[in-house]
């Protein structure tokens, strides 16, 4: 068949599922680089803790590539296709994403400029995209969605394009607002944005991929901690903890996900940004733990701060949930429970030997036997569908 430069959409919400292409998956490798980069930036203390730039300059970093991969993602979620088109603007993404990647290398006043102009050109780019949708033949809510997002990242493009051509505190700020604005604008129209929604198992299934890397990045901070010529008992601890967190997440993602199901996708997206903040925040407290000289009620701050972080996403993300397990508000309930008790204990006990290692390790193993009982107990006729 002859491939259409533009094509009929209209029967989009009709597919059960959309399948994540191998193009999609090749655009992900710039961000496992780039991901590694941020990591590094909350690697860093000063005074026995980290200093409050490093932390802004990891969220705002995280949420700027967090912004571009989800908005490609939205776009090939909707209206994208495998023809030249669509695989020429992912290709074009991903070779400026790589300059945005290495730019994290340096100081952020001397990498500021080309920061902006890879963050603005990215912003352009998927705001054509979604320009060009219109010219396909889709549905009326559709085509408010194409126009909305093609908008905000045309108006996005705009701030960090002219954070380049002023100084002083002003280009932060047009730099915050063009991140914000894309981050932000399209919540007050969600209701409509439902009415186009997002195909939720594709949707799923590629931060499902985004988090993967993450937990990866996790392991390979426990290959900085442990030590083949020096074994200890600590180590299999935090590895536990580790598979804790992933196994919650795979019963949430393969399990109790509702796989015909049509939405706006965005609290998907916010939940899916806060795991990420909380996976890197854990990956920075076991690294610390183990190598440097951190105060010890610091450390308890930061692994519970990232713990709230993933299993808020986590909590979040139930309703997408099967419709059986939506009204279960067990989980709502119980896992800020344990993260209060986890954080008292740990803090009452912070100068005994391990007590983070060990409070780390049972809270999150914890949490996941009560997925995993929810799951085989007491919703048993779901298990029986799988």
């Amino acid at each position: 068949m002859e491939e259409q430069l533009f094509e009929d959409l209209t029967d989009r919400h009709k597919e059960d599922k959309k399948a994540v292409d191998l193009s999609e998956l090749f655009y992900d490798l710039v961000f496992v680089y780039a991901i590694s980069q941020i990591s590094h930036t909350i690697l860093y203390t000063e005074n026995g803790d980290i200093p409050l730039l490093n932390f802004i300059k990891y969220f705002m970093m995280t949420l700027v590539f967090y912004t571009v991969w989800s908005y490609q993602t939205t776009y090939t979620n909707r209206f994208g296709l495998i023809r030249a088109k669509d695989i020429f603007f992912l290709l074009f993404n991903m070779f400026i994403a790589i300059f945005l990647a290495i730019s994290l290398k340096g100081e952020m006043n001397a990498v500021f400029d080309p920061i902006n102009i890879c963050v603005a050109i990215l912003f352009f780019s998927t705001s054509l995209q979604f320009f060009l949708a219109l010219k396909d033949k889709i549905l009326p809510h559709d085509r408010f969605a194409a126009k909305l997002f093609g908008i905000n990242m045309l108006i996005s493009a705009a701030l960090a394009l002219t954070a380049i051509f002023v100084s002083g505190p002003l280009m932060y700020v047009f730099f915050i607002a063009a991140i914000l604005t894309a981050s932000l604008l399209p919540m007050p129209f969600r209701k409509r944005i439902q009415l186009s929604g997002v195909n939720v198992p594709h949707l799923s299934e590629r931060y499902s991929l985004l988090i993967i890397i993450m937990f990866g990045e996790a392991i390979i901070g426990l290959t900085k901690i442990f030590d083949i010529k020096h074994l200890h008992f600590s180590y299999p601890i935090l590895f536990m903890t580790i598979i804790s967190l992933f196994g919650a997440y795979w019963l949430k993602s393969n399990r109790l996900i509702q796989q015909e199901n049509y939405s706006s996708g965005l609290t998907m997206t916010i939940a899916h940004f806060l795991m990420i903040i909380g996976l890197g925040m854990l990956n920075a407290s076991l690294v610390l733990n183990a190598k440097e000289p951190v105060e010890d009620s610091f450390k308890i701050q930061l692994m519970h701060a990232a713990f709230a972080f993933f299993y808020a996403g986590m909590i979040l993300t139930l309703q997408y949930s099967h419709e059986k397990f939506t009204s279960d508000r067990t989980l709502r309930i119980i896992i800020p429970v344990i993260l209060i008790i986890s954080f008292i204990i740990a803090y009452i006990t912070r100068h005994m030997a391990y007590t983070l290692t060990i409070t780390g390790a049972v809270t999150t193993t914890l949490i996941f036997f009560i997925y995993l009982y929810i799951y085989k107990k007491k919703h048993p006729d779901i298990q029986k569908e799988d």
